[in-house]
């Protein structure tokens, strides 16, 4: 007769189940409770619960999921709540459900880019030290040609000036 696993007989069976579930080292149980590493593998491998196994998957998917994914959920739960809450007639519950959402939008906009708060800067170019010197460089370019450094010199005047034609 075959021998009974002795994790299965273990009087805290299902503390060592959730610690293999969890991703705990074999090695470090077997010490703890006791138990050889092979006995310990050869239950994780033939006697753990394939549910407890697939739940403890879900949960680590669910703490891997990305930030859009948590957005969206909340984003899809919010809307839930409003359209209940429209259908039952509670305008204050549904009008607050309407401010999450806009906060939970705002936040994915965030998120994904489309939504850019930062500060925008303007700059014009034709102040800065680069610019006269590539100015410089160009008109330099140009001394063996007078006609095209006359045209290019009036073009770069207008547009320091500020004539945009």
């Amino acid at each position: 007769m075959p021998r009974a696993c002795t994790v299965c007989e273990h009087p805290e069976r299902d503390a060592i189940d959730a610690a293999l579930v969890s991703g705990e080292p074999v090695r470090a149980l077997a010490r703890r409770y006791g138990l050889s590493s092979s006995s310990v593998s050869r239950h994780a491998h033939n006697h753990l619960s394939a549910a407890l196994a697939a739940m403890q998957s879900q949960e680590q998917a669910e703490r891997r999921a990305s930030l859009l994914d948590r957005i969206e959920t909340l984003i899809g739960r919010a809307e839930t709540m409003f359209a209940t809450a429209s259908e039952e007639g509670k305008a204050s519950q549904a009008l607050n459900v309407l401010k999450e959402l806009r906060a939970l939008l705002e936040l994915l906009g965030k998120a994904t880019g489309e939504l850019d708060t930062r500060p925008q800067v303007t700059v014009n170019l034709l102040t800065t030290p680069e610019w006269y010197t590539v100015r410089d460089a160009l008109l330099s370019a140009l001394t063996p040609y007078p006609d095209a450094r006359a045209i290019v010199s009036g073009r770069l005047l207008e547009l320091e000036a500020g004539e945009t034609t």
